[in-house]
């Protein structure tokens, strides 16, 4: 399965890559800016965040997986089920 991981980088990054890999798609979240200072004193912007690599071959799993448990999300909001995670 496929984990989390913190990352940063000085360029915002877009949630969803599909393109700068030939082997991994990446799915990013919680993005948020922060303001730091560099070697000589200068501010610099950092974006730090959540990042998953998903094997290209597995991509369409990865969405179905998203798409159930959206379904399963909803089912259960609708009929007051409280799911535990």
């Amino acid at each position: 399965m496929n984990e989390w991981y913190r990352s940063e980088s000085t360029v915002m990054p877009e949630e969803t890559d599909l393109t700068s890999s030939k082997v991994y798609n990446y799915v990013r979240r919680n993005i948020e800016e922060e303001e730091r200072e560099d070697e000589e004193g200068n501010t610099i912007t950092m974006y730090v965040f959540e990042e998953m690599k998903v094997p290209k071959e597995s991509w369409g799993m990865y969405l179905e997986t998203i798409q159930n448990t959206a379904n399963i999300d909803y089912i259960a909001m609708e009929t007051g089920i409280e799911l535990e995670v």
